[in-house]
């Protein structure tokens, strides 16, 4: 499957990110952008120790965020990282749920969209831990876009119709 360059980029620039984290014991999710000057900018929430904020509330806080970017025109490409368990075949579609405890951590996933339709789920399995982690080839998977969503198409009326 081939991606548009620009969430090529974003991957091959953050996916090392990701991974030092990672093995360094941080589970975090954290996102990254590419705006209209093809600048990447790095994207994390953090804590003031009063509130804390489950895996899937902060995707939802990058999505929201990002959404509203993507809407203005501020945002090219968006990337959002997360630990999983993996896919979850359950449902009558792929799911690729956060993990709740770092045990349950069996790979890292990517949500990836670009204003040019491109979305897609990166999943890149992993085994071992702290400085033993073993990561197999990145799987690309399409997804349903939620941040550049497809513009509705403004229906014209035909020349001969008086509507």
């Amino acid at each position: 499957m081939a991606l548009h360059p620009q969430l090529d980029e974003l991957i091959h620039r953050m996916i090392p990110i990701v991974q030092d984290f990672h093995s360094k014991g941080m589970f975090s999710p954290h996102a990254a952008t590419i705006d209209n000057a093809g600048e990447l900018s790095g994207h994390a929430l953090t804590a003031d120790g009063t509130t804390q904020l489950s895996v899937m509330q902060t995707i939802e806080h990058f999505e929201d965020k990002f959404s509203r970017q993507a809407e203005s025109g501020e945002i090219q490409a968006t990337g959002i990282f997360y630990h999983s368990p993996g896919i979850d075949a359950s449902g009558h579609k792929v799911s690729l749920p956060p993990a709740v405890t770092t045990d349950e951590c069996r790979a890292i996933v990517a949500l990836l969209e670009h204003s040019s339709g491109d979305s897609v789920y990166l999943l890149v399995p992993y085994s071992g831990e702290a400085k033993a982690i073993e990561y197999a080839a990145g799987k690309l998977i399409e997804k349903p876009a939620k941040i550049f969503r497809p513009k509705p198409s403004v229906a014209k009326k035909p020349w001969w119709k008086p509507w």
